[in-house]
């Protein structure tokens, strides 16, 4: 039985890349079977991967517009595979509400910016109305991302976060390893100056289990919603 998790937001740049590679390679260190889903056009994961130096499998498989059915049956079939699946998403409407068609966790990043607070609105917006139709499902965790947690800036992010009545986690901190990490093809908890952003990945993954231990896996007891339905969806109006 596997879980998947995927990495959504509206907006692009506030990075779900760099949290997706990192949460996948905490996940794997911990000894968990786990691959990562590249969903993203851009395919940043994959790049982050050329090197060869990530411990865990990624898939590159992009949902085209008549395709999201094949592209939800094919990564449930790698996630027949594995204990965990991470999905990266681009920021269209179309794939953030395909993932969250068929996660059982949706992890959104959310940066101390007005653009991302809006952007973060909009996304719960497609979650809840998934969620009508998937009994609940998929869970949240908001991710306060590159936040300095002794300003004021992301002391006021956390707050706006926790106003919106879902589980939010530790704060991610703007660090310079998370940057040569990728230039380097390894992960966080590999870098020489990685340590403080490895904790902070280290918390974040603890958040994510004790949710899942407490939630079904993504069988066929979980609730699932086409992807070519979650597609149909329109933004509500403000």
């Amino acid at each position: 039985m596997s879980h998947i998790i995927a990495l959504v937001q509206r907006k692009g740049g506030v990075g779900k890349t760099t949290l997706a590679v990192s949460v996948a390679a905490e996940l794997h260190r911990r000894g968990k079977s786990v691959a990562l889903i590249d969903s993203d056009p851009q395919l940043s994961a994959s790049q982050w991967a050329a090197l060869g130096n990530l411990q865990f499998p990624i898939y590159e498989l992009i949902p085209s517009e008549q395709m999201t059915v094949d592209w939800a049956r094919d990564v449930r079939g790698v996630a027949a595979k594995h204990d965990y699946i991470i999905v990266d998403t681009a920021p269209s409407m179309r794939a953030v509400s395909t993932a969250i068609a068929i996660a059982n966790i949706a992890m959104v990043p959310c940066t101390p910016s007005g653009l991302d607070l809006e952007s973060t609105v909009k996304t719960l917006e497609i979650i809840n109305q998934i969620r009508k139709l998937r009994d609940g499902y998929p869970k949240v965790i908001l991710i306060p991302n590159r936040v300095d947690a002794r300003t004021c800036e992301g002391n006021q992010l956390v707050d706006e976060l926790v106003s919106f009545g879902e589980v939010v986690s530790s704060t991610i901190g703007y660090r310079i390893g998370f940057v040569r990490a990728f230039s380097n093809g390894h992960s966080i908890c590999e870098m020489a100056n990685g340590h403080e952003g490895h904790r902070e990945i280290q918390d974040l993954c603890d958040r994510l289990e004790l949710n899942l231990n407490t939630e079904e896996s993504c069988d066929d007891n979980l609730s699932l919603l086409p992807p070519v339905c979650a597609s149909q969806l329109v933004p509500m109006a403000h």
